[in-house]
């Protein structure tokens, strides 16, 4: 099997794992597992599992103190996407939450061109236009699942993920991809458990149900996702992963249909194929 197959199946999967996160988040607003509590146990159980990977691997971690600091800084950025993201499920059903989010390819084109000179073509300033019109589909779409508040958190999200994914690619040529996802975790674990400590307290899951909910996200949508992906892209031109990458909304939106009992307007619908079809422009 030829190398980019084996790329494109290893981000495909990777990208699908990733998919989930937002239905686990669902299901633990279901039981009321609190995000102070799952975030910070899910964060520090796959730190673990993936810094044991790299010493048994033998991949490089982050090889200066200014290394550290950028790659933990980085990890702070991912909490706050995380913890926006997390919050807007409380307004958005899992899919529409994923579909605002995947706006940040689109967004990571104003940032790169006003932190890092990039320049702005005529297809990128189409794909922004894309993404915004998708945008204003879901939040025009005719369902409780689309209120304006858990937009503006998804959007949130989204703009903390463009500059995360920006400020890893300033950080890439100076470090390995794995050297970077570790420094990411450990930022993010650490900036983690200040959060949870400060919202009511760390604490363990309590009962099976909520130790599920924790499991499933550590594998399923944290470490078999970033062990694949990063064997993936080492196999594949950037932008052919980003374009891979989109079926990550998709998966979701299959998955709150078929396990949540979610629900997709025709409006939510053509707003989400228009942001799709903004990031595979843009990525194309």
């Amino acid at each position: 099997m030829r190398e980019s197959t084996i790329g494109t199946l290893l981000v495909l999967t990777a990208a699908a794992g990733f998919g989930t996160i937002g239905i686990f988040g669902e299901v633990a607003a279901l039981i009321d597992l609190e995000l102070s509590t799952l975030l910070p146990v899910r964060f520090v159980a796959a730190t673990l599992v993936i810094v044991g990977i790299a010493l048994a691997r033998g991949w490089s971690f982050p090889a200066s103190r200014r290394s550290w600091a950028v790659t933990i800084a980085l990890g702070v950025v991912y909490t706050a996407m995380t913890l926006a993201y997390f919050f807007s499920l409380r307004y958005l059903t899992a899919g529409l939450a994923t579909v605002v989010l995947y706006t940040y390819p689109a967004m990571v084109v104003v940032v790169s061109a006003v932190a890092m000179e990039e320049s702005i073509t005529a297809r990128k300033v189409a794909a922004l236009g894309l993404t915004t019109l998708g945008i204003a589909f879901v939040v025009g779409a005719d369902t409780a699942g689309a209120e304006p508040v858990g937009v503006g958190l998804a959007l949130c999200a989204a703009f903390c993920y463009a500059i995360y994914t920006a400020g890893s690619r300033a950080a890439v040529p100076s470090m390995s991809p794995a050297a970077l996802t570790v420094g990411v975790l450990v930022g993010t674990t650490a900036s983690m458990l200040v959060y949870g400590a400060l919202d009511g307290g760390l604490a363990l899951p309590n009962g099976w149900e909520e130790w599920g909910v924790v499991a499933g996200i550590v594998v399923a949508s944290t470490v078999v996702p970033h062990v694949l992906f990063y064997r993936g892209v080492s196999r594949l031109q950037a932008g052919r992963v980003g374009v891979v990458s989109t079926v990550e909304p998709v998966v979701t939106v299959v998955l709150g249909v078929a396990l949540l009992g979610e629900t997709v307007t025709l409006p939510a619908a053509v707003g989400g194929a228009l942001v799709l079809a903004g990031v595979l422009f843009v990525q194309r």
